[in-house]
């Protein structure tokens, strides 16, 4: 047996307002499992998941104390997965905003590690701890110097707490491009603009939805072998144009 169903497992997702993390908790939940859909904002997700059969929970990921406080909530888990992150537009070193780097910092980087933190003693055996980097963590793109530091971080994060909290399981998804409203402050024709060029370079010919990309942790949380490796769904980005 080299894989598990998610049926009657635990599965809480950090990010689940939007984007990858509603089409994890979608997809965990359509596999059976008892999803926590977790934001900061109660409004936006009770929105988000419409009529769906999920406990939903409010959490600062970058509050220690409401991490650990939620956590112990929650109770015991199978899996955990981080999708939370703020938006970070490019820029030059020189001009770099450091307030707004500080910020989103605290919310990918350090949020990941809190949530590693907390609930590690919570899974059971077999139980996983999903990351997510970024294809900017490994392909070198001018002015991204604060998403390339973050991204670069979890995946070292990744190969380090896989060993740390063994027999646990620690993994991390990298995306590429992916095709869901949350790019900023872009209007939604200028976004259906950059999309299309951007899946223009990409080998596939398309950007990825956030269900594509969803796929890639409900694969991980299934396989009980994958640990401290990070998982490219990129649409071949790094070796695109």
């Amino acid at each position: 047996m080299t894989s598990t169903p998610l049926s009657h497992q635990t599965v809480a997702v950090f990010g689940a307002s939007s984007g990858i993390g509603l089409a994890v908790a979608r997809g965990a939940h359509a596999l059976g499992a008892r999803v926590v859909a977790i934001g900061r904002d109660h409004a936006r997700l009770a929105a988000a998941l419409g009529d769906d059969a999920m406990r939903i929970a409010t959490c600062d990921i970058a509050d220690e104390a409401q991490v650990a406080a939620l956590l112990r909530d929650i109770g015991a888990l199978n899996h955990v997965v981080v999708t939370a992150g703020g938006v970070v537009g490019p820029s030059p070193l020189a001009s770099l905003d450091f307030d707004v780097a500080r910020d989103a910092i605290a919310t990918k980087l350090q949020g990941s590690l809190l949530v590693a933190k907390h609930a590690a003693p919570r899974l059971a055996p077999g139980g996983s701890i999903g990351f997510t980097s970024g294809v900017l963590g490994r392909k070198v793109t001018a002015n991204t110097v604060v998403k390339t530091v973050i991204n670069a971080a979890l995946e070292a994060a990744v190969r380090q707490l896989a060993r740390e909290l063994a027999p646990l399981r620690v993994y991390g998804v990298s995306p590429g491009p992916v095709d869901t409203p949350n790019w900023g402050t872009l209007s939604d024709a200028a976004r259906r603009e950059r999309a299309g060029k951007l899946a223009a370079t990409l080998p596939v010919g398309f950007m990825a939805s956030a269900d594509d990309t969803a796929q890639a942790y409900l694969f991980a949380m299934r396989v009980r072998a994958l640990t401290g490796t990070v998982i490219d769904l990129d649409s071949g980005a790094q070796i695109g144009g």
